[in-house]
């Protein structure tokens, strides 16, 4: 009887050590992504972006497909469009897209000290709340390990992340972290996030309401190692009914990286 009665004291205390563990996890990756994160700004390399609209019956309705080539430049993105909508940037075209691209850079290069201190300024704002979501994920979550899974010949733990109940975050993101739900698969020997997948559980927002995900929508992020030093995205997915510009969609969102080298 006593043995029975400390039965359920023992598994309570199996599953807080476990949801300890998987905090713990969690916040190593999201230390690494941070990482990763600063590292970008020193690569070059190229985004494709399928965009497909479907009916109610699932039959595809419009392809939408652009490459760009993307640097920094003074920690600014700049992007170089190689393919629009399916037809790739020739001939008078692509002179002309360098220029654009040209102007940018060189408009960089000529600012005032006052200019580049507002410019900078406005980049590591925006670095900093994307610092601030992640920080934000330990606390908008109950995690718990699910497992150990080989993925791409590395082994890697699986986490499930529900949201927590009463989490109020202060960042921009904080309300979208509220919506979502998912698991993760971080890797063992390099604390690295390896894979990601998440379902939405109410209507998200982005960009003053020109695109709302409804509820279960689903987002898929893969993400490999890059030059023996950083751990980039390669494929993000997404399946959602969406409303664009206030007109719901079924879509289906594919962007893919590569061709990653150094840049300077």
């Amino acid at each position: 009887m006593v043995l029975a009665m400390r039965w359920p004291l023992f598994l309570i205390a199996v599953l807080s050590l476990q949801a300890q563990d998987a905090k713990e996890i969690v916040k190593r990756a999201m230390e690494r992504d941070a990482r990763n994160l600063a590292l970008l700004d020193t690569y070059i390399y190229e985004s494709k972006t399928r965009i497909q609209t479907f009916d109610k019956k699932g039959t595809v309705e419009e392809t939408i497909e652009n490459v760009d080539e993307i640097f920094h430049v003074d920690g600014l993105e700049i992007e170089r469009h190689l393919v629009k909508k399916g037809k790739p940037v020739t001939g008078r075209d692509e002179a002309a897209e360098q220029k654009r691209v040209d102007r940018q850079i060189a408009k960089i290069k000529s600012e005032t000290p006052k200019e580049r201190a507002k410019r900078r300024g406005e980049t590591e704002k925006a670095k900093r709340e994307e610092t601030e979501a992640r920080r934000e994920v330990l606390e908008a979550y109950d995690f718990k390990l699910i497992g150990s899974q080989k993925i791409n010949g590395r082994l890697c733990w699986g986490l499930e992340g529900t949201p927590r109940p009463g989490f109020q975050g202060k960042g921009r993101r904080a309300d979208q972290l509220k919506k979502l739900k998912g698991k993760a698969w971080i890797d063992q020997a390099t604390d690295e996030l390896v894979k990601l997948d998440l379902d939405s559980v109410d209507t998200i927002s982005f960009g003053w309401f020109l695109f709302r995900l409804s509820a279960g929508a689903q987002i898929k992020l893969d993400q490999a190692l890059v030059n023996n030093e950083v751990w980039l995205p390669q494929n993000i997915g997404i399946r959602a009914d969406a409303r664009i510009l206030g007109k719901l969609k079924r879509v289906g969102i594919e962007i893919s990286y590569s061709k990653f080298r150094k840049f300077s």
